[in-house]
């Protein structure tokens, strides 16, 4: 058994620390170094402990949930490392607008990943150069979305106001883009329908016009719920 439990400064009680351990008092005694600090700094008080949830599988994917729920209070953030977990727990724009909340429209996104390629060409030079890498390596298909992974930990340097280095809207624009610029890609991305269907390049390149032309290679899920994830949590 796994326990994710949180510690809450009696101060303002907020988590500050998000912790899995199966010796909870084990763990509590080997607190990361700025956990550690955080705690010296409230003495004479204590942090009080929470068991937020105990788990027999999948720890690491619970405790990054957690996580990411409690980010805003955390001292620590090395759970944004796991970016293949962390994109699991986002919500559609499908069920944004079901709860309401306000979402961009299909050409204010457009718009906005348009200026962002322009002003940031080494993403897509990246992406580009990872795509064709992977292939090279043996791999028949891939995920747009792990080697954006990749990026967002060692890519260029080009922070958006959110924090993250691509949206994940955008995943969408470039997995077709990359099969418009290198035909012999085509296929190696499976899309879904999405607004990024509509994308045009600069060069007036149509991606409708060009999965009809490459229609034997172009490969479409049957899902069409991922591709317009953008970064929005619980």
């Amino acid at each position: 058994m796994y326990f994710i439990f949180g510690l809450i400064d009696p101060r303002t009680m907020r988590v500050f620390h998000v912790g899995c351990a199966r010796d909870l008092k084990e763990q509590i005694n080997s607190l990361p170094a700025p956990v550690a600090q955080r705690v010296s700094e409230m003495a004479p008080d204590i942090p009080q402990a929470v068991i937020l949830q105990q788990v027999e599988s999948h720890p690491l994917a619970t405790w990054v949930k957690w996580c990411k729920r409690l980010r805003r209070d955390l001292v620590t953030n090395d759970w944004q490392l796991h970016r293949s977990i962390v994109d699991t727990f986002t919500n559609s724009v499908r069920l944004r607008r079901a709860l309401g909340q306000e979402v961009p429209s299909d050409a204010v996104l457009q718009e906005d990943f348009h200026k962002s390629d322009r002003q940031f060409p080494k993403i897509f030079e990246e992406i580009l150069r990872l795509s064709r890498e992977k292939k090279a390596d043996g791999y028949k298909e891939y995920s747009i979305h792990g080697i954006v992974s990749e990026l967002r930990c060692e890519g260029p340097d080009s922070k958006h106001p959110n924090g993250f280095k691509i949206p994940n809207g955008y995943c969408a624009f470039y997995a077709r883009k990359v099969q418009m610029v290198d035909h012999s890609l085509c296929g190696f991305f499976v899309v879904n329908e999405s607004m990024a269907d509509d994308l045009v390049l600069d060069n007036g390149t149509s991606w409708r016009e060009f999965a009809k032309d490459h229609a034997d290679a172009i490969r479409y899920s049957a899902s069409s719920d991922e591709e317009e994830d953008t970064e929005w949590t619980y």
